[in-house]
């Protein structure tokens, strides 16, 4: 080795030969100074200077405070700042809260004192937090004026411009019209713009053309839609999600504020108002049920199981939606950054304390489980706020209740909060004409059914006489009769079918796929997917209270267990009984299977033996009355089985587990008396099957006969108790309001007493018509009823002066242990005026963040990016506005527009700004190098497509998308609805499977999508149905529309439908060389049609171009 290699070597390697402890010199402002902010300025900065001491700047340090000094430059060992922050104590250690400083920070500090803690003198400290931009009131600035006129017209493209020739940059061309009208149509109702509006706009050449297409698209209803699932994010609407069927987050019956927040949108309610019904329609408008619908904001927050964390997010997101504040921060400490104290968290708390959930009933619904209006309202108006020390709820601060408030730094003075009397219809929903009604009609519906139930029982006996008068009056029913067969004589007097599907055509009127994989083809219902959960269609038409349903089907495959069947009484609750055929090699049979809510039961009793072949068609028959079920399979009576438990009529699904399954036709009819089923508890042989008896048609008679009786005590019940009602709430305390109250409780214990009558009458049947076992345990049954009945009879002797109001909402559970008698209260006839003083004062010119938020989220979605990154964060640590006086002028334009969201739509997309081309081709230099970025807009951003938009626009283009508007969230197992995609159910639990590809919604937190590029986007554009079949519909779309476009001019046409513009001479060029070889492979495949099938994969390929899920 020469002497100056070892030389060189020797100097390479010095660094690694000197003592540890020699550094390199620490830089301040880079390595010390964000260790001090992130860790020690909440208690030692601008904010708060515990112990008088300040670390935002060097020199206060050295200062120091009562302690004395923070650090001693060069002598790190005799520095207070070391000792505390490697204090072994925790108690004594420093910082109080969170994971002691990292050993290399320490290090820093260290080596940085022993270097002298030298920092730049003209260091400055953090500024008053009472300056800071977002608390200041917004105040519309002067519009300036710039260098090219063009520019100059909308106070945008002004403020836009200075900016950017301030800075030398250079404004790319104007879109072309084709670009424009696809951008501006998708933007504002989320679909693309169809070819005859893109050609329309095209030639437009009046000075006004962009202004018609903008009017146009903000007449359209679809801009609800869309700009609806915009707001829906931000305010992070859910369906509910649980265990089984029990409610744990959000609540059922969400569409109706998600109908509500379009609706509003298409109607330009201004956005302040908006919020003060979000926040407290139940305190302004507390008869509204239009506008409670908004208090669904609220009910989404609802948590079954922890009522801290159900607050926790109502404040954590009504701050961070609607102030951009992050008050979360300051939950178990005063705010690290913002003048927010922890106090003042929990007084913001306190404005929603009071507030609870109930569903209250529509007009022509009595069941809230069918159908009701989740909405909020102030509960329990004494319950008391605390501080959590440390945010812990299990510590709460019971020493200093806090009243309800905002931050101090928002406030000019205390918020003022009264009470609000509540009128007696909110008090008491069952006031409402429609509600009482509702009880009314299906009252009278019930009484019309029990006639003609009555009448029939009335024949049938009649008949039975007729034609055996003979037979003795007490006849038993023989286990002995001869057989009754499928096609038995017997049968001829039975009813028409009430539903005769033969699966020809769909029918999304009657049937509701709730989960599974379903289509409707070729006169088959089939379900193509052997999953491990159950797949369920729900029939959407009446059912009969007692039934006969034939269900004919070819099991197609499985995995294990093959079933296939029927459920019926199925509803909301998980309440229900299913009949299933299992194709279970080692155990093929019939089953029963009962359903009292919490998990199928399989009793032995209730099974049967059957042979099932895959592909071949069976048919099972289900039998049901009362509580009595026969099961025949294939022609063969099977089972008779009874039922343990009372049922709740409900309606009928088909169901497979674990199968696939075609379904051929379902056949369903009411079961008149004179048809005898074979009683539980006796084998299915020759032997054992009853014909229709004198006594058996006697008692079905009584049992009509009683359920009419109670059937018209029901309506009488509902009509006293709504005298009384009205009386209490018109004249308490009255002579004649008491004898109303007195007459409504002889009314329902009448009815009591009609019902108790009911079940002995059935129970009486139950025991004539069993054998066996089950006779004997239908007589102890009879015994029980008879029981109820006398204690029934007692009661209706005295029966007090305590009645059920007509029920006209229903309270949701404020936990998991609340009981019936808690919920069952009262509601309260007056409302904190929290709510509705704290939306006031949101809403107000006082509150310099509403409106500063509001259009940093529109001008977002429009421009690709927001004025504020930290959209959800105003503060303090939160970014700068890129445009400061762009985003007060858009501010104060708003609130001085009525708050009006079409007016800032309009002036922002008709704007030059927005205009602009997407493309940085041929950009000046300078663009590139001073603002790579784009901050400055001098071309447009483009924006990818959300997912609703790819699905949304995929269906329009096939020409299959349905514009039906509004009503129940759509099963995500429903992937053949053509609706738009923000009607599908959303939850954390359940997500649509073609969205979630392609940057849906978080239902947890999501104020701004992510836009993510990922290979199975691709693949869901290049491989799945609703591509594929996209595809063929555009291609026969423009062959039926345009029958002569030929070569160019079929290019032309399909370039524009789809991407929404024209080819470029180098697209052209490409596609005409490849359609001939498309057409030459589509030959050797023997396709039938070789230029269509070309024409078909040039679409295909277009779906696929980023220009298709670009917004450009």
């Amino acid at each position: 080795m020469s002497r100056t290699v070892r030389i060189v070597a020797m100097i390479l390697a010095l660094p690694l030969l000197m003592p540890a402890t020699i550094r390199a010199e620490i830089d301040y402002l880079k390595q010390i100074k964000p260790i001090l902010l992130e860790r020690c300025y909440a208690c030692h900065g601008v904010l708060k200077q515990e112990g008088n001491l300040r670390l935002d700047t060097a020199i206060f340090g050295q200062k120091g405070g009562d302690s004395g000094p923070a650090w001693k430059a060069g002598k790190p060992d005799a520095s207070l700042l070391l000792e505390r922050i490697t204090e072994a104590e925790e108690a004594d250690r420093m910082p109080p809260e969170g994971e002691p400083l990292k050993p290399q920070e320490i290090a820093l500090i260290r080596d940085w004192i022993a270097q002298g803690a030298k920092a730049p003198a003209d260091e400055k400290p953090e500024t008053d937090p009472k300056q800071h931009w977002a608390f200041q009131p917004p105040v519309r600035p002067a519009i300036p004026t710039v260098n090219d006129p063009r520019w100059q017209g909308n106070p945008i493209d002004a403020l836009i411009a200075a900016q950017r020739e301030a800075r030398g940059l250079v404004p790319q061309p104007a879109s072309n019209r084709h670009l424009w009208i696809r951008r501006v149509t998708l933007d504002l109702i989320g679909l693309p713009p169809t070819d005859a509006e893109i050609t329309t706009f095209v030639n437009d050449s009046s000075p006004n053309a962009y202004e018609k297409v903008v009017d146009r698209l903000l007449a359209s209803p679809h801009y609800g839609e869309r700009w609806g699932r915009h707001w829906m994010d931000i305010w992070r609407f859910s369906d509910w999600w649980g265990l089984g069927a029990e409610v744990r987050n959000s609540h059922k019956h969400m569409h109706h504020y998600r109908d509500w927040i379009i609706e509003s949108l298409n109607a330009d309610v201004g956005y302040d108002e908006m919020l003060r019904q979000m926040l407290a329609a139940d305190e302004l408008h507390p008869t509204d049920s239009q506008k409670l619908r908004a208090t669904g904001y609220l009910v989404r927050n609802y948590f079954l199981f922890n009522r801290t964390s159900w607050m926790d997010e109502t404040v954590e997101h009504t701050s961070k939606a609607m102030l951009g504040l992050t008050m979360n921060c300051s939950k178990c400490h005063d705010h690290k950054y913002d003048p927010l104290s922890q106090v003042e968290y929990y007084r913001m708390r306190a404005i929603f304390e009071p507030y609870q959930v109930r569903m209250d009933l529509l007009p022509g619904v009595t069941d809230p489980e069918q159908n009701a209006l989740p909405r909020a309202f102030d509960c329990n108006l004494d319950e008391k706020t605390y501080l959590h020390i440390r945010g812990d709820d299990r510590n709460p601060d019971k020493s200093k209740p806090l009243s309800p408030g905002i931050p101090s730094i928002l406030q000019k003075s205390e918020l003022a909060f009264s009470p609000v009397k509540l009128p007696a219809a909110a008090v008491n929903p069952g006031l409402r004409p429609e509600i009482v009604q509702a009880y009314r009609d299906a009252a009278n519906a019930k009484i019309s059914r029990q006639r003609e139930a009555q009448a029939v029982a009335k024949k049938a006996l009649a008949e039975i006489l007729a034609k055996a008068p003979a037979k003795p009056a007490d006849a038993p029913l023989s286990p002995q009769s001869p057989p009754m067969k499928s096609n038995d004589p017997a049968r001829a007097d039975s009813l028409k079918p009430t539903l005769v599907e033969d699966f020809a055509s769909a029918k999304p009127e009657r049937w509701m796929p709730k989960s599974g994989s379903w289509k409707i083809a070729n006169g088959r219902l089939t379900q193509t997917e052997a999953s491990a959960m159950a797949s369920i269609m729900r029939l959407n038409s009446p059912v009969p209270q007692d039934f006969e349903a034939t269900l004919t089907y070819v099991p197609t495959g499985g995995e294990t267990y093959k079933s296939v069947g029927l459920a019926f009484d199925a509803g909301e609750s998980d309440r229900h009984t299913l009949v299933y055929v299992s194709g279970y090699a080692a155990d093929p049979k019939v089953q029963v299977a009962p359903n009292p809510g919490g998990g199928y039961r399989y009793p032995a009793e209730g099974k049967s033996p059957v042979k099932v072949e895959l592909n071949q068609p069976h048919t099972l028959k289900v039998q049901v009355r009362n509580s009595l079920v026969n099961v025949w399979f294939d022609g063969e009576f099977k089972l008779a089985y009874q039922l343990p438990d009372a049922r709740s009529f409900g309606s009928i699904d088909l169901v497979t587990y674990d199968a696939t399954a075609e379904f051929r036709r379902l056949e369903l009819k009411p079961l008149t008396p004179s048809i005898a089923l074979r009683p539980a508890g006796v084998e299915p042989n020759a032997a054992s099957a009853p014909i229709a008896t004198r006594e058996s048609a006697e008692l079905a008679l009584k049992v009509a006969d009683a359920e009419l009786a109670a059937a018209e005590a029901e309506l009488a019940a509902i009509e006293a108790a709504h005298a009384a009602d009205l009386a209490q709430a018109n004249e308490p305390g009255t002579a004649a309001t008491k004898a109303k109250i007195i007459a409504a409780a002889r009314a329902q214990a009448q009815q009591e007493q009609a019902l108790a009558e009911v079940e002995t009458a059935k129970a009486a049947h139950a025991v004539a018509i069993s054998a066996g076992n089950a006779k004997v345990d239908a007589q102890k049954k009879l015994q029980a009823a008879m029981g109820k009945r006398d204690a029934a009879t007692k009661r209706l002797q005295s029966p007090g002066e305590s009645y059920r109001s007509i029920v006209g909402s229903r309270k949701s559970k404020e936990s998991n242990v609340e009981s019936d008698a808690s919920r069952n209260r009262p509601f309260p006839a007056t409302s904190s005026g929290r709510r509705s003083a704290f939306a006031t004062w949101l809403t107000s010119r006082q509150n310099p963040l509403a409106a500063r938020v509001a259009v940093n989220h529109l001008w977002s979605r429009h421009f690709g990016k927001p004025l504020v990154a930290t959209v959800f964060d105003f503060g303090r640590r939160g970014a700068a506005p890129t445009h400061p006086e762009l985003l007060d002028w858009l501010a104060v334009e708003f609130m001085e527009s009525g708050w009006s969201m079409k007016h800032l739509h309009k002036l922002m997309v008709l704007s030059q700004t927005y205009r602009l081309s997407s493309s940085n081709a041929k950009s000046a230099a300078v663009n590139l190098q001073q603002d790579a970025e784009n901050r400055h807009y001098w071309r447009s951003n483009p924006i990818r497509m959300e997912s609703q938009v790819v699905r949304d626009s995929l269906l329009l283009l096939a020409g299959e998308l349905d514009r039906t508007m509004g009503g129940p969230s759509i099963p995500v197992s429903n992937t053949q609805s053509k609706r738009r995609s923000l009607y599908f159910f959303h939850s954390h639990n359940e997500h649509q499977k073609f969205l979630s590809l392609f940057d849906d919604a978080s239902v947890l937190d999501c104020y701004r999508r992510t836009e993510s590029i990922v290979p199975q986007q691709a693949l869901a554009l290049a491989n799945s149905e609703i591509a594929l079949e996209t595809a063929e519909k555009i291609a026969a779309k423009i062959a039926k529309d345009h029958p002569q476009a030929d070569g160019d001019a079929w290019l032309t046409i399909a370039f524009r439908t789809v991407l929404g513009s024209p080819p470029n001479d180098a697209e052209r060029a490409y596609v005409r060389a490849t359609l001939p070889k498309l057409e030459a492979a589509a030959r050797e495949q023997n396709r039938a049609n070789p230029q269509s099938a070309a024409r078909v994969s040039i679409i295909h390929a277009l779906l696929n171009h980023n220009d298709f899920v670009t917004i450009r």
